[in-house]
């Protein structure tokens, strides 16, 4: 399985947890939750962003050489 399947099913399933439990009372529970949720999804964002961006520049900087080195 990849990881950003993992990494979505983990997301979902503590959001799920954060909404069931706020909607029960725990309202204590639900918002350490809800914290987890937040900053894991912010960590996930920022992992995804930053080899987004590595990617990118690769991509960049090969069709910048290569065009340099066909004139």
């Amino acid at each position: 399985m990849r990881t950003k399947n993992i990494l979505f099913y983990i997301l979902i399933t503590l959001m799920l947890v954060t909404i069931v439990s706020i909607v029960m009372g725990y309202h204590q529970f639900g918002f350490t939750v809800g914290f987890i949720f937040s900053f894991f999804a912010l960590a996930v964002g920022f992992f995804f962003s930053a080899k987004n961006r590595e990617f990118m520049h690769k991509h960049y900087h090969e069709d910048y050489t290569d065009r340099r080195h066909k004139k």
